[in-house]
């Protein structure tokens, strides 16, 4: 019997392609994107046979729980598509090393017109899609994430070198998970025979528990344990979880030892999340740990251009550096301003206005959202410490007469900060600062201002220089952080 595949990534036998497609779309539509990824979706064939429709899983574990949970959805799409009398069967596929398990369990199933080959994404960007996928040619890199891309590519090509476990960590939203997917999508575009498996820590976990309940640990661990390369989201979710922790640390040996490679993203450095196991970091430590950083403005200026141009929003540069400068926390919060930006623009403009939009539709769209602290009202005498502390001065020097360039940096970044985010007039800043005239706070605040026009920089840390704009960036993060 000759296989192929249809749509949606399911292999299914050529003779009865179009009747099995139509049936994995359905019990897709049934189950939903996520469960379908995990359990159906390159791993699991549709055959029919005499108007009898066979399920064939890669293990007696998936087989089981497709039975246990997903018989009822599947019978009513066979009946749909084969008639009242349809019979399901479900059994193992017999012919191993031919099984694809699912790349990523986040993505859901193509529609019904998509020709692409599943696994493939293209690396030019569709005009309006929301994803651009999990390629690693689409990650836009930066001095903030050079080194993990680089480790990311290595490993998806398999190369001589590469790390056997990768453990990558960073705050949310700055592209860890894009990395991580990436991987897999490159090593299977490279060898389209790998055994390659995307799990969160909380799938793994789930269908560890749920094995050891049915006594099917050795159908678990022949899934997991053969794979080619094993990529863990979230792997901080098995924190606290002793028994998952010892399966996982023997699942990460066991395939190493059969030259594959583990690849896993977390909030925090393995030493650093909270009960996990010594053998477990350990392990992690002997690998390669890499931290993604948060976007620098350079990054971020980048970021915000090509996102406006996979959304098919024009930005002029003003605007873009503006957006780069509001939105400094994380790429899911570029995105989430250019859709508030999209909104407003499509709301005042007429149908088929295409113009360039402007700082002004920025600031209107962002409002003071992207620099509050999630809706608190930000107190004068929090700008004034997070300014010393990013400057480096001692709140007395900010408070005397002095007028070291440093101390007049601070007193007028606290003077902008305080009227961008505070509701505080001019006397109520200078009061603040120690003034006794308000004159010197309003020339502070017009200072910074011409300076971020011109954009220039100003003394750092061990007194190298900084962009303005930059520093302006981390204050107002460390304030959101507050």
């Amino acid at each position: 019997m000759n296989e192929t595949t249809n749509g949606l990534g399911t292999r299914v036998d050529e003779t009865n392609g179009d009747r099995t497609t139509r049936i994995g779309r359905e019990v897709a539509r049934r189950v939903g994107p996520r469960r379908w990824d995990m359990w159906f979706d390159r791993s699991t064939a549709f055959v029919v046979e005499e108007g009898r429709l066979k399920v064939e899983a890669e293990s007696r574990f998936v087989a089981d729980w497709i039975e246990r949970h997903f018989r009822e959805a599947i019978q009513l799409a066979a009946r749909a598509e084969l008639g009242e009398h349809a019979e399901v069967q479900l059994d193992v596929r017999s012919r191993p090393g031919t099984e694809q398990p699912a790349v990523d369990s986040a993505t859901p199933p193509p529609p019904p017109d998509r020709t692409k080959a599943p696994g493939r994404r293209s690396r030019a960007s569709t005009r309006g899609r929301r994803d651009p996928g999990p390629s690693l040619d689409a990650f836009e890199i930066g001095d903030s994430n050079r080194l993990a891309y680089d480790a990311a590519c290595r490993l998806g090509d398999d190369l001589e070198g590469s790390t056997s476990v990768l453990f990558v960590h960073g705050d949310c939203g700055i592209g860890k998970t894009h990395l991580l997917r990436g991987i897999c999508e490159q090593r299977k575009r490279r060898d389209r025979r790998a055994k390659v498996r995307y799990l969160t820590g909380e799938q793994f976990t789930n269908e560890y528990i749920q094995a050891v309940r049915n006594s099917d640990l050795e159908a678990f661990r022949k899934t997991v344990r053969r794979l080619d390369l094993l990529a863990i989201d979230d792997v901080h979710f098995l924190s606290n979880k002793n028994a998952t922790q010892s399966e996982f640390l023997h699942t990460v040996d066991a395939i190493v030892m059969s030259g594959g490679a583990v690849a896993v993203v977390s909030d925090d450095h393995p030493r650093t999340i909270n009960r996990f196991s010594g053998p477990l970091v350990s392990r992690f430590l002997s690998g390669m740990v890499v931290q993604v950083e948060r976007p620098d403005r350079a990054l971020r200026v980048r970021l915000a251009r090509r996102l406006a141009k996979d959304r098919g929003i024009r930005l002029g540069d003003a605007a873009t550096e503006t957006l780069a400068s509001r939105c400094v926390g994380s790429v899911r919060e570029l995105i989430g301003g250019l859709a508030r930006i999209d909104a407003l623009a499509r709301l005042d403009a007429g149908v088929g206005d295409q113009s360039e939009i402007g700082s002004i539709t920025i600031q209107r769209a962002l409002g003071d959202e992207s620099t509050s602290t999630g809706g608190k009202p930000i107190r004068l005498s929090r700008i004034i410490e997070v300014v010393c502390e990013e400057v480096g001065v001692d709140r007395d020097e900010l408070l005397s007469s002095g007028r070291h360039r440093r101390v007049v940096l601070a007193r007028g970044l606290c003077a902008y900060l305080a009227r961008e985010l505070t509701n505080a007039c001019f006397p109520e800043i200078a009061a603040a600062l120690g003034r006794t005239t308000h004159s010197t706070v309003h020339t502070a605040d017009r200072r910074i201002r011409r300076q971020l026009e011109a954009d220039e920089s100003v003394p750092g840390p061990a007194e190298q220089p900084v962009r303005l704009r930059d520093l302006v960036d981390e204050v107002r993060q460390a304030l959101r952080r507050a």
